[in-house]
Protein backbone atom coordinates (compact mmCIF):
# COMPACT_ATOMS: atom_id res chain seq x y z
CA UNK A 1 0.00 0.00 0.00
CA UNK A 2 1.61 3.47 -1.04
CA UNK A 3 -1.13 5.68 0.81
CA UNK A 4 -2.21 5.46 4.79
CA UNK A 5 -6.02 4.62 4.56
CA UNK A 6 -7.24 8.52 5.30
CA UNK A 7 -5.10 9.05 1.89
CA UNK A 8 -6.10 6.62 0.17
CA UNK A 9 -10.09 7.05 0.42
CA UNK A 10 -9.30 11.19 -0.60
CA UNK A 11 -7.78 9.65 -4.18
CA UNK A 12 -10.51 6.97 -4.33
CA UNK A 13 -13.49 10.41 -3.52
CA UNK A 14 -11.39 11.86 -6.59
CA UNK A 15 -11.21 9.21 -9.24
CA UNK A 16 -15.05 8.32 -8.40
CA UNK A 17 -16.14 11.61 -10.06
CA UNK A 18 -14.09 10.96 -13.18
CA UNK A 19 -16.62 11.56 -16.41
CA UNK A 20 -14.62 9.49 -18.82
CA UNK A 21 -12.21 6.22 -18.70
CA UNK A 22 -8.44 7.25 -19.27
CA UNK A 23 -5.94 4.97 -20.04
CA UNK A 24 -2.40 4.93 -18.00
CA UNK A 25 0.20 4.25 -20.41
CA UNK A 26 3.84 3.09 -19.38
CA UNK A 27 6.75 3.10 -21.27
CA UNK A 28 9.96 1.68 -21.46
CA UNK A 29 12.68 -0.89 -22.94
CA UNK A 30 13.92 -1.73 -19.77
CA UNK A 31 10.93 -4.12 -17.87
CA UNK A 32 13.11 -5.36 -15.65
CA UNK A 33 15.12 -1.99 -14.12
CA UNK A 34 13.66 -1.20 -10.76
CA UNK A 35 13.02 2.04 -11.59
CA UNK A 36 10.33 0.31 -14.34
CA UNK A 37 9.07 -1.61 -11.84
CA UNK A 38 8.50 0.63 -9.24
CA UNK A 39 6.32 2.45 -11.46
CA UNK A 40 4.58 -0.37 -12.28
CA UNK A 41 3.69 -0.74 -8.76
CA UNK A 42 2.05 2.69 -8.57
CA UNK A 43 0.26 1.96 -11.77
CA UNK A 44 -0.89 -0.66 -10.77
CA UNK A 45 -1.76 0.67 -7.47
CA UNK A 46 -3.78 3.40 -8.64
CA UNK A 47 -5.78 1.53 -11.34
CA UNK A 48 -6.64 -1.00 -8.31
CA UNK A 49 -8.73 2.19 -6.72
CA UNK A 50 -10.48 3.16 -9.57
CA UNK A 51 -10.40 -0.17 -12.14
CA UNK A 52 -14.07 0.66 -14.01
CA UNK A 53 -12.50 4.42 -14.97
CA UNK A 54 -9.07 4.04 -15.14
CA UNK A 55 -6.60 1.12 -17.09
CA UNK A 56 -3.26 0.37 -17.78
CA UNK A 57 -1.21 -0.45 -20.75
CA UNK A 58 2.41 -1.13 -21.51
CA UNK A 59 4.62 0.23 -25.22
CA UNK A 60 7.78 -0.46 -26.29
CA UNK A 61 7.69 2.71 -27.30
CA UNK A 62 10.37 6.17 -28.30
CA UNK A 63 8.23 7.99 -25.45
CA UNK A 64 11.17 6.43 -22.87
CA UNK A 65 13.89 6.78 -25.37
CA UNK A 66 15.38 9.84 -23.21
CA UNK A 67 14.11 9.26 -19.77
CA UNK A 68 12.93 5.25 -18.99
CA UNK A 69 10.04 4.60 -18.05
CA UNK A 70 8.04 7.24 -18.70
CA UNK A 71 3.56 7.50 -17.85
CA UNK A 72 1.35 8.81 -20.47
CA UNK A 73 -2.22 9.58 -19.68
CA UNK A 74 -4.44 8.73 -22.97
CA UNK A 75 -8.36 8.84 -23.25
CA UNK A 76 -9.83 6.24 -25.05
CA UNK A 77 -10.01 7.23 -28.61
CA UNK A 78 -6.03 7.58 -28.42
CA UNK A 79 -5.89 11.15 -27.75
CA UNK A 80 -2.19 11.49 -25.52
CA UNK A 81 -2.63 13.97 -22.55
CA UNK A 82 0.25 16.46 -23.03
CA UNK A 83 1.42 15.84 -19.63
CA UNK A 84 4.41 12.88 -19.35
CA UNK A 85 5.26 11.62 -16.00
CA UNK A 86 9.53 10.69 -15.52
CA UNK A 87 9.34 7.28 -13.35
CA UNK A 88 7.36 7.10 -10.71
CA UNK A 89 4.79 9.96 -9.59
CA UNK A 90 5.22 8.86 -6.22
CA UNK A 91 6.09 11.40 -3.80
CA UNK A 92 4.74 14.72 -3.66
CA UNK A 93 4.31 14.05 -7.69
CA UNK A 94 1.36 11.81 -6.96
CA UNK A 95 -1.56 14.29 -5.89
CA UNK A 96 -0.20 16.40 -9.37
CA UNK A 97 -0.56 12.94 -11.12
CA UNK A 98 -4.00 12.53 -9.67
CA UNK A 99 -5.26 15.84 -10.83
CA UNK A 100 -4.12 15.14 -14.25
CA UNK A 101 -6.00 12.04 -14.56
CA UNK A 102 -9.18 13.95 -13.77
CA UNK A 103 -8.24 16.73 -15.33
CA UNK A 104 -7.85 14.50 -18.86
CA UNK A 105 -10.78 12.70 -17.45
CA UNK A 106 -13.00 15.63 -17.95
CA UNK A 107 -11.75 16.76 -21.90
CA UNK A 108 -13.52 14.83 -24.51
CA UNK A 109 -11.92 14.56 -27.72
CA UNK A 110 -13.53 17.71 -29.03
CA UNK A 111 -12.48 19.77 -25.98
CA UNK A 112 -8.74 19.16 -25.96
CA UNK A 113 -7.36 22.30 -27.35
CA UNK A 114 -4.64 22.57 -30.28
CA UNK A 115 -1.75 23.94 -28.56
CA UNK A 116 0.29 25.49 -31.00
CA UNK A 117 -2.18 28.21 -32.24
CA UNK A 118 -2.64 29.27 -28.71
CA UNK A 119 1.07 29.41 -28.18
CA UNK A 120 1.93 31.42 -31.37
CA UNK A 121 -0.57 33.91 -29.54
CA UNK A 122 1.52 34.63 -26.64
CA UNK A 123 3.00 38.12 -27.60
CA UNK A 124 5.23 38.29 -24.47
CA UNK A 125 8.30 36.52 -22.92
CA UNK A 126 6.81 33.16 -20.63
CA UNK A 127 9.02 31.60 -17.81
CA UNK A 128 7.62 28.15 -17.33
CA UNK A 129 7.67 26.31 -14.05
CA UNK A 130 8.87 22.99 -13.97
CA UNK A 131 7.78 20.67 -11.31
CA UNK A 132 10.72 18.29 -10.32
CA UNK A 133 10.29 16.51 -6.99
CA UNK A 134 13.05 14.42 -5.41
CA UNK A 135 11.57 11.09 -5.50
Amino acid sequence: MFLNSQQEKAVMDSLSTLPNPVILTVHSEQWESAKTQATLDLINYTVSLMPQKIMRQLANTDHARFFDPTVTISNTQGNIFGVQFVGAPSGMEYAAFIESIAAFSRVSGYDHPSWEPLLHEIQRPVTAKIFVSPT
